[in-house]
């Protein structure tokens, strides 16, 4: 039944991809710079001044904000939730407040860092920080971006910056056994990136601190992941594949990762998909090894108003018998710049079916002078 599913899923998303209609841009600049899309774009989905300058740049980070310098913005949103959290936090909170900023520092080379004040409505700390060397000109005609630093891993869909709902992606929160490995964590890496990621064909090399944040654990050499990309007419196909050890007892842990995102922009209309699988030779330090899956199928659509419709359905499972499917189903507005609110409703299915009610108020502002650049 869910091989059905699957497959009639995606033979509807490629229907999409392959029907005639106007393409939109897929978010490379909001991934890049954590401004949201209509910083780059009208109401009406055509390019601004700020996104024809971001193109004639050959998608590079320049200084964007007023008279131009580096762009400064804040962020944060308050949030209520009906499910009581674990860690005693009150359900309405001042769940994140976080800064950003990026810069050109010369023609070639740019930086940037986002930090988290509060995160999840207890104290933050540091997501984002990197230099990036860009060169002019191209090898065999694709660009080359080298990074390094703190960095968000090259996924499919941003797992944090750019998720538009409060209830977080369930495949990059999955943990396996004690491996406290996850895609939603930032790491300290080194990338190189060659080719265009809003059209045709890009790779990704990653080599990552074989580290989790708050884990607590020693370093474990070094993480590498490869991600290949093809962007064609508003439709993305990226494939990925991450490898990794932790010591986590007597007997090593070697994982790994392999995902499949098919995303789909058109118009009004976002279909954002991910299929993954993994394996972990000793996730208990034990030997024993154990196979885990999920993904998410997500639809985002722009209705009249600076109103935005969203669904998404969520699972996780693995072979030592974690099983989870939520769906989310959510609405958010812009009641002015830099102001938005919302509502969602996340159902999940386990031995009982359960919803849980979240609100949002979200609010930003930053120093950039055309689009909304205020999140």
């Amino acid at each position: 039944m869910r091989s059905r599913f699957a497959f009639g899923l995606l033979a509807a998303v490629l229907l999409l991809a392959v029907h005639p209609g106007p393409a939109d841009a897929i978010p490379s600049f909001s991934m890049q710079t954590g401004l949201q899309c209509d910083a780059c774009h009208t109401a009406t989905r055509t390019t601004n001044e700020l996104g024809e300058a971001y193109l004639r740049n050959d998608l590079r980070l320049g200084n964007l904000g007023a008279g131009g310098k580096p762009v400064v913005a804040l962020r944060g949103q308050l949030a209520y939730t009906s499910e009581p959290d674990p860690g005693g936090l009150p359900k309405a909170t001042v769940d994140e407040v976080e800064a950003f900023i990026a810069a050109r520092v010369t023609r070639e080379v740019s930086v940037a860092g986002q930090f988290y004040i509060t995160d999840g409505g207890r104290p933050g700390s540091v997501r984002e920080a990197w230099v990036q060397y860009a060169p002019h000109g191209t090898i065999g005609g694709a660009p080359l971006r080298v990074t390094a630093g703190s960095i968000t891993l090259p996924l499919p869909v941003d797992p944090e910056t750019f998720r538009q709902t409060n209830e977080h992606y369930a495949i990059f929160d999955q943990t396996v056994g004690a491996n406290p490995f996850a895609f939603i964590d930032a790491r300290n890496a080194v990338s190189a990136a060659l080719g265009s990621p809003v059209r045709g064909p890009s790779v990704t090399a990653v080599v990552a601190q074989g580290h989790d944040p708050h884990s607590g654990l020693p370093q474990t050499g070094f993480d590498r992941m490869l991600q290949v990309q093809q962007a064609l007419g508003g439709v993305v196909l990226s494939l990925y594949d991450y490898r990794g050890r932790r010591s986590l007892g007597p007997i090593d842990d070697a994982f790994q990762r392999h995902g499949a995102g098919l995303n789909v922009y058109r118009g009004r209309l976002a279909i954002e998909t991910l299929l993954q699988t993994g394996y972990d030779t000793s996730p208990n330090g034990d030997g024993a090894g154990i196979a885990s899956s999920g993904g998410f199928v997500q639809l985002r659509y722009q209705l009249p108003h600076a109103t935005y419709a969203l669904a998404r359905y969520d699972g996780v499972a693995d072979s030592a018998g974690t099983f989870s499917r939520s769906l989310t189903v959510g609405v958010t507005h812009l009641l002015a710049r830099g102001v938005r609110a919302g509502v969602e409703d996340v159902i999940r299915h386990a031995d009982r079916t359960t919803h849980t009610l979240n609100l949002t108020l979200g609010f930003g502002a930053s120093n950039t002078r055309l689009g909304s650049g205020a999140y």
